[in-house]
């Protein structure tokens, strides 16, 4: 596993793929899903195709927080996408999950307003209940067999990663799409027996050793791939951002401007060498600001080289920022998330503007530029 997207020389043909495990398969057919379903790949993704040049790229999506208590229970939520959705208070009664479905919580990182402005209800997410009804379906899945389900994900990102190298691409995986799961229980453990390991090493073209090892540990020695996330966890700790790196994850943390505190966290990862990724309240086409200056409420501050981060989602592309710098400022534009409170908007994305120092909702200051 490469730690950036290195290109394979040329794209090549490859022999027929080994089939997955009959009990892997009819593990998945029982949420509706298949392996084919579990991982959003390619164009089907409007942030993954903009980098569809450089690489082949999949993200796997759950519902995010506590969306999946409310999928399963009656008039939860006024907004038809974040509210009850047809059929899986039913499956989930079917197989025994009422319970954990009710107490799961997919983002135990957010804050309150990155809750409220949830990604997962932009886009296709904010305009169809079918989506948001799959990613439930693999929610359910991943409570009912973690095993069974890491299980799935590597022969699913086994099927991805040859698509990248018939077309000459490099492979990219980001495990936390719509959720942000503590980096263990997203990049999870796996139990490999010598038979599977060896069909998934035919299947890899590359060996995958059996045993139990994480996901990252399970893909260590397969070339042209790199694995890759954004995080709102702490710098420190077991489920930290260091202990991402650690283990091969290219990991971007997120400003929680919202959270009491959230400025000294951002620039405790600044200082670790991670990049920042901003929210900010600007339009399509509206000019972007070329620096950040982030000060906590100790005066402590980092003055950070800007980047758009909506060119593309391949964080592990961006360039290392220019002398003077302290680190990048990942921007991204806010998008509107359907059933979202308006007030949310202004505590969670900072607001370019006239280059004085503004407060932030949850402590600190920071001040754009354009200069």
């Amino acid at each position: 596993m490469t730690p950036a997207l290195l290109a394979p020389p040329a794209p090549v043909s490859l022999s027929r793929a080994p089939r997955a495990p009959q009990e892997l398969r009819s593990f998945l057919s029982r949420f509706g899903l298949s392996l084919e379903s579990l991982l959003t790949s390619g164009s089907a993704n409007a942030k993954l195709a903009k980098g569809s040049g450089l690489a082949f790229s999949s993200i796997l999506h759950l519902l995010p927080s506590r969306g999946l208590a409310r999928a399963v229970s009656p008039s939860s939520h006024a907004s038809p996408v974040r509210g009850e959705l047809p059929g899986l208070r039913a499956l989930a009664e079917k197989e025994g999950l009422l319970t954990r479905a009710l107490l799961f919580d997919a983002c135990p990182f957010a804050s309150d307003s990155c809750k409220e402005l949830c990604l997962a209800y932009s886009g296709h997410g904010g305009m169809s209940q079918s989506v948001g009804a799959c990613r439930a379906r693999r929610s359910l899945a991943l409570l009912d067999d973690r095993e069974a389900f890491a299980r799935s994900l590597l022969w699913a990102i086994g099927l991805s990663y040859r698509k990248a190298r018939r077309l000459g691409l490099p492979f990219a995986l980001r495990l936390n799409g719509t959720q942000e799961l503590p980096w263990t229980e997203a990049w999870l453990s796996v139990r490999l027996s010598p038979a599977e390991a060896a069909a998934l090493s035919a299947l890899f073209g590359s060996p995958i050793d059996c045993g139990i090892r994480t996901i990252p540990e399970a893909l260590a020695s397969v070339p042209f791939l790199s694995l890759y996330d954004y995080a709102k966890a702490p710098l420190y700790g077991r489920s930290g951002l260091l202990a991402m790196r650690e283990a091969g994850i290219h990991t971007t943390a997120s400003l929680a401007a919202d959270r009491e505190g959230g400025a000294s966290r951002a620039l405790d990862a600044i200082e670790a060498g991670f990049s920042l990724a901003v929210p900010i309240l600007a339009s399509k086409g509206q000019e972007l600001p070329r620096s950040l200056l982030l000060r906590d409420d100790r005066g402590r501050e980092a003055l950070l080289q800007c980047v758009d981060g909506d060119a593309n989602d391949l964080r592990m592309l961006d360039p290392s920022p220019a002398p003077g710098f302290s680190g990048l400022a990942v921007l991204l534009r806010l998008k509107r998330s359907r059933g979202a409170s308006p007030e949310a908007a202004p505590r969670f994305a900072l607001a370019p503007g006239s280059g004085a120092f503004a407060p932030m909702a949850g402590g600190g200051s920071f001040a754009f530029s354009r200069i």
